[in-house]
């Protein structure tokens, strides 16, 4: 076991001027160029010469590990917006690590910068996040009905509970109403049908988009 009664953390910034090609990297794709770059001779280099002086007053290395991280200064900013608009699930800390990662040549079209910025973020907080709410529509039979469910926050899916899974719902019915547990939130949705675990409803991520705070909120209050 280390005898070590001392933590040195020692750090350097470093600007550099780079060709293109490396400004056009990803993130991750920035970090694993410039690690291959510096190689052993930095990473192993920096310990021995620092060894070398530590010895001089008796102290030595009895461990020791390296972190890297590039960022781009010349990245392209992402309006919050277009971040909140792919990754209505994510808390605010988690929207700008997203915005850190996604650094580089992002795609010009909406569209495909939408499907690349909600890719990253799945990938980011792969965990689905859930809020308990009701959902009103009208039964098969026309009567209206409130259904108990829970909202997931990270795909729009609802997941009914077990009462009322046996419910069927009117076909071609107007606009379901999904109203997540404090948050004030009215969601427009829809039925994809039914299976053994209930009807299939959706809420579309652009919905969750436009009620992003007070559902995120909610959820922070009540993780699940």
């Amino acid at each position: 076991m280390s005898k070590a009664n001392i933590k040195l953390q020692l750090s350097f910034d470093l600007d550099i001027e780079a060709p293109e090609r490396l400004l056009a990297l990803a993130h991750e794709d920035l970090c694993k160029t410039f690690s291959e770059i510096l190689g052993a001779m930095v990473f192993q280099g920096l310990p021995t010469v620092a060894g070398k002086q530590l010895a001089k007053a008796g102290a030595r290395i009895a461990a020791h590990h390296h972190h890297l991280d590039v960022r781009s200064l010349n990245a392209r900013a992402l309006p919050r917006e277009v971040l909140i608009a792919a990754a209505p699930h994510l808390t605010d800390e988690e929207l700008d690590k997203l915005a850190y990662q996604v650094q580089g040549k992002l795609p010009e079209l909406p569209d495909a910068l939408h499907r690349h910025l909600r890719r990253h973020a799945l990938k980011l907080v792969g965990d689905f996040r859930f809020l308990p709410c009701t959902v009103s529509a009208k039964l098969s039979s026309g009567a209206p009905a409130k259904l108990e469910g829970k909202l997931n926050l990270t795909n729009g899916s609802v997941l009914i509970g077990e009462r009322d899974r046996q419910s069927r719902l009117q076909a071609n019915q107007g606009a379901i109403v999904v109203e997540p547990a404090d948050t004030g939130v009215q969601l427009e949705a829809s039925c994809a049908g039914h299976t053994l675990s209930g009807p299939v409803i959706e809420v579309s991520v652009m919905q969750l988009a436009a009620h992003r705070d007070p559902l995120i909120q909610a959820w922070l209050r009540n993780p699940g």
